[in-house]
């Protein structure tokens, strides 16, 4: 009788097209639609408007064929960064668009000797809470009544 011989193979990956691009007022409007579309608490169109006018807040844009595939929000100091928000279109989630996000964000960074970078997540976001300890953040705090329904947040920080 012959067993055979089985080999383990990876499954093909889809690859996809990507790049980035800092947001302008321009794609105000597809910021505000990928927001409505996942979240629960979505950021104003003000709260965006707002953002856009502050020095320190940069918003850069991952595109799939020059569409608008997610976005990342943060707000810098001169020796750390803080993730405000990141958001990736339902379509385009589970395919390490979050990750590259968070890879351009590291390589920024590094160009203005930024080597800490910040986040809040809500404690009832799992997934986001994993999906940031799987990039390599640690959960550092957290604080009590931080969301506006009185939700607590965890703090998680990496060192770049």
């Amino acid at each position: 009788m012959s067993w055979g011989t089985f080999t383990k193979t990876k499954l093909p990956i889809k690859l996809i097209s990507i790049s980035f691009k800092k947001a302008t007022q321009q794609d105000l409007n597809a910021i505000l639609a990928i927001e409505e579309r996942i979240f629960s608490t979505p950021w104003s169109q003000q709260k965006l408007l707002d953002s856009f006018e502050n020095s320190n807040t940069h918003m850069q844009l991952i595109l799939h064929n020059e569409k608008i595939a997610g976005y990342l929000i943060t707000l810098n100091s001169l020796d750390f960064s803080d993730i405000l928000t990141l958001a990736i279109t339902p379509e385009f989630q589970r395919q390490g668009l979050g990750f590259k996000l968070l890879d351009d964000l590291q390589q920024r960074l590094k160009l203005c000797n930024i080597r800490t970078i910040f986040l809040e997540v809500r404690v009832s976001n799992v997934v986001a809470i994993c999906f940031y300890q799987k990039y390599g953040f640690k959960l550092i705090d957290t604080r009590e009544k931080y969301y506006s329904n009185l939700e607590d947040a965890k703090i998680l920080r990496l060192l770049i």
